[in-house]
């Protein structure tokens, strides 16, 4: 294994599964996230030299998991079919109305527009300024505030999370 790929190689395991989860935000969907992080990682490999050598390799893949997200990498309609469980992956137990919870806000979320969930994933779970958001969508401030605002409408007004159990009821909450 030469430099490149050995570096390539140790970032993907330290950052691979907060790159995942923050797929997994942006698209609702964690096997989704998976294929959506894995393509990204194969473009990005050939010109990790140079993507690394730019000073924020993260970043970039952050970016490039925003747009291939934007640009529909996989449309809603294609199926996808799970096989089987792969081994060494144990179910997580949350309480009840934990589980609930997050799955409320999960449906809420995938309800948005990509470019709405996009925002609230960038802002409120990844806690970006409203300027960083902007940058890594390639968009204007104006474009994310009204977006945040739109998406926080939705929110407020989505029957998933009217019906689901107070937060103050889960055990951390959602960040």
């Amino acid at each position: 294994m030469n430099e490149t790929e050995a570096e390539f190689t140790s970032f993907v395991r330290e950052r691979g599964t907060a790159l995942t989860r923050f797929a997994a935000a942006l698209t609702g969907d964690r096997h989704q996230a998976e294929d959506l992080v894995q393509a990204v990682l194969e473009r990005a490999f050939p010109r990790w030299k140079r993507i690394a050598r730019r000073g924020d390799p993260e970043w970039y893949l952050r970016r490039s998991i925003v747009n291939a997200a934007k640009d529909g990498w996989r449309s809603d309609t294609r199926t996808l079919t799970v096989l089987e469980r792969v081994g060494g992956e144990e179910p997580v137990t949350l309480p009840f109305d934990d589980y609930v919870r997050r799955d409320a806000v999960r449906r809420a979320l995938r309800d948005l527009s990509p470019g709405q969930r996009t925002v609230i994933v960038l802002r409120y779970w990844e806690g970006l300024t409203e300027a960083e958001t902007a940058a890594l969508m390639d968009v204007s401030v104006g474009t994310v505030k009204s977006q945040t605002h739109r998406a926080m409408r939705a929110l407020r007004g989505s029957a998933e999370l009217r019906d689901a159990p107070p937060e103050s009821e889960m055990a951390g909450g959602w960040r």
